[in-house]
C-alpha cells in the first residue's frame, strides 16, 4: 500500500475498514496499534484511551462521513423511566445553559463565578434521580442528543458526583469533584473556534494547540477563588499514573487526587459518548479497556472501586450483541467485569467470560 496517499487524520473521525498507515505508539514508546491495521471500534477505544489525537491512515475516496441514527436506547425503558427521562433531559438542558453562560460570561470578562451557584445547579439536577445508577443510565442516554465541551464538562461533573459516593468521600469533597468536572475542560474554550471546531482534517502543529488546553486553563482560573483542587485539576486531568500524560508527564505520585478522579470520568464519557462519525463505545469495551490496561494508566485506589460499582450499573439492563441476539445482564463476573451473564430468555444463558466470540455491542 505504499504507492497509496497517506493522510493525517483525528481519531475522532477514524471509521472501522480504514488502514493504518503507520505504526502507533503511546506516548511511552509502547506499539499500540501496528502498521496496515484495519481500524476496528475497539482500536478507536483503545487510542481514545490512550489519548492518541491522530494516526495516519492510507486515502481512500470511498469513505465517507457515516451519520449517527437515531438512537434506540429508550424502546426497553417503562412509561414511567420514559416518563422520568423526559424531566431529565429538559432539566439537563436548561443546567447546560446555565453552566455555559456562566463560563462564557466568566471568559468574557474575568469576573469571578459563583462556584457555590453552579454546585447547587448541578446538585438540584441529580437529586432528581433515585439513586447514583439511575444518574449513571441517565447521562448514557443523553449522549444520543448532541456532544460538546459544555455537555462533556456537565457529565463529567455528574459522572465525578456519582464516583466520589462510590469512593465514601464527604459531601465537601462530593461538590468539589463536581467543580473539578465542571472546569476541567475550560481550557478548550480558550482554542481558536476554527481548531476545534474544524471540519476538515487538524494539521501537527493545530493538534498541538489543542494539546496545550490544561495549560490555557489553568492560566485562566489559578487567580480565580476556587478550590486549589480544582486548578490542579484543570492543569492535570491528562496526566496518567505511568508518566505517559502530558503537560507535564507527572506520575501516580505527582497528581492529585481529584485529578485522578476527573480523569476517570473524563475518559469514560468520552469513550462513550457519541461522535458525528460513529456511536459511542459500549459501556462494557471502555470497561474491559479499563480492566486490561486502566490500572496503568489511572490510579488503581479509584479506578477499582469505580469499576465494580459501575459494571453494577448495568445490571437488569437490556444489551445487544454481536452475535444478533439480545437479552439482559443478570450476574457479574467478579473476575471479569467487562464479561457478565446474559439471559436471552429463561432457559438460555449466555457467559460472555466463556464464550469468548460474543461481546455486549450496545446496552438499552
Amino acid at each position: 500500500m505504499e504507492d497509496k496517499k497517506i493522510i493525517l487524520i483525528s481519531v475522532s473521525e477514524l471509521e472501522p475498514g480504514m488502514i493504518v498507515a503507520r505504526d502507533i505508539y503511546t506516548r511511552n514508546n509502547q506499539l499500540l496499534v501496528p502498521q496496515d491495521s484495519e481500524i476496528t471500534e475497539e482500536l478507536i477505544a483503545r487510542m481514545t484511551f490512550f489519548g492518541i489525537m491522530s494516526v495516519r491512515i492510507y486515502a481512500n475516496d470511498d469513505i465517507e462521513e457515516s451519520t449517527t441514527e437515531e438512537d434506540e436506547n429508550q424502546i426497553y425503558m417503562t412509561q414511567q423511566e420514559k416518563e422520568d427521562f423526559a424531566v431529565f433531559k429538559e432539566n439537563y438542558e436548561l443546567t447546560m445553559d446555565h453552566v455555559s453562560d456562566n463560563l462564557n460570561h466568566f471568559l468574557k470578562t474575568g469576573n469571578e463565578i459563583d462556584a457555590k451557584e453552579l454546585v447547587e445547579n448541578v446538585d438540584k439536577l441529580m437529586f432528581q434521580s433515585k439513586n447514583r445508577y439511575e444518574i449513571i443510565n441517565m447521562v448514557h442516554n443523553i449522549h444520543s442528543f448532541d456532544d460538546e465541551t459544555y455537555r462533556h464538562s456537565l457529565n463529567v461533573a455528574m459522572i465525578n458526583s456519582v464516583f466520589a459516593g462510590w469512593l465514601h468521600m464527604s459531601d465537601y469533597e462530593r461538590k468539589q469533584l463536581i467543580l473539578c468536572g465542571l472546569f476541567h475542560d475550560i481550557g478548550k474554550l480558550l482554542i481558536p473556534k476554527e481548531v476545534l471546531r474544524k471540519p476538515s482534517r487538524l494539521t501537527e502543529e493545530e493538534y498541538e494547540i489543542i494539546k496545550k488546553h490544561p495549560l490555557l486553563g489553568y492560566e485562566k482560573v489559578k487567580d480565580l477563588n476556587l478550590p486549589e483542587s480544582v486548578k490542579r485539576v484543570v492543569l492535570m486531568h491528562h496526566e496518567r499514573a505511568d508518566g505517559s500524560g502530558y503537560p507535564f508527564g507527572f506520575n501516580i505520585k505527582e497528581i492529585d487526587p481529584y485529578a485522578a478522579i476527573t480523569s476517570i470520568s473524563d475518559v469514560y464519557d468520552a469513550m462513550t459518548a457519541n461522535r458525528v462519525y460513529r456511536h459511542g463505545m459500549s459501556p462494557f469495551d471502555v470497561i474491559d479497556i479499563f480492566e486490561k490496561e486502566g490500572k496503568k494508566q489511572f490510579n488503581p485506589m479509584f479506578l477499582v472501586p469505580i469499576l465494580n460499582n459501575l459494571t453494577n450499573t448495568y445490571l437488569q439492563h437490556h444489551v445487544e450483541l454481536n452475535n444478533g441476539m439480545s437479552g439482559k445482564i443478570v450476574w457479574i463476573n467478579k473476575s471479569e467485569l467487562a464479561c457478565p451473564m446474559i439471559a436471552i430468555d429463561d432457559e438460555k444463558f449466555i457467559d460472555l467470560s466463556k464464550e469468548r466470540d460474543i461481546k455486549i455491542t450496545q446496552v438499552l
